[in-house]
């Protein structure tokens, strides 16, 4: 009985006097999963359109947006306000990918260059950036055990767009795994 009593004392007198260590991997997994969880906290809002050349359609339709990719074709048109009078400026058209400009649109003819297509329809930097945003989905679904790559993207179009250029988005949206399309429209009051 006697040498179980030494035993715990100096466990407990070896245990006390010993630093403590902790463990660097938990802590990193932690805080990767904290910043990751803050990250999809922040990315969660709705569309919001802050390009002064994109007017957009209106619609009546009661569905509320979604947590997605948007693609934006700016219009040829920017309005501006100077002296309480809407005024119009020229602008060249881009194709825009989450605020981030990808390609220039010809202003007269509204087309893509040809030059930055493959096949006559996929235009190969909106391609290469979906293709980046696709990874960076399936990465962050890894890491929180979310929803993972879902396909969605908002297409956010002037609607003086043409329906040809409107065509090659969509394309290249479907070549880059985004078949799941919806367009944003301005709500009609009913």
């Amino acid at each position: 009985m006697r040498s179980t009593n030494r035993f715990r004392m100096r466990k407990s007198i070896h245990s006390e006097s010993a630093p403590q260590q902790v463990s660097l991997t938990s802590l990193m997994d932690v805080i990767t999963n904290i910043l990751v969880y803050t990250i999809k906290i922040f990315a969660v809002s709705t569309i919001t359109i802050q390009d002064p050349s994109v007017f957009l359609p209106v619609s009546s339709s009661r569905e509320n947006p979604e947590d997605t990719v948007v693609v934006m074709i700016t219009g040829k048109v920017r309005k501006e306000v100077e002296d309480n009078k809407e005024i119009f400026v020229e602008e060249m058209p881009t194709i825009m990918v989450d605020d981030k400009v990808i390609q220039k649109v010809d202003s007269k003819t509204y087309r893509v260059p040809a030059n930055a297509k493959q096949r006559g329809y996929i235009i190969t930097s909106l391609k290469q950036e979906l293709l980046h945003i696709r990874k960076e989905q399936e990465t962050t679904a890894k890491l929180t055990d979310g929803e993972g790559f879902n396909g969605r993207v908002v297409i956010v179009a002037d609607k003086n767009t043409p329906y040809r250029l409107l065509a090659d988005v969509l394309v290249t949206c479907g070549e880059a795994g985004f078949g799941h399309f919806k367009f944003a429209i301005v709500k009609r009051e009913a």
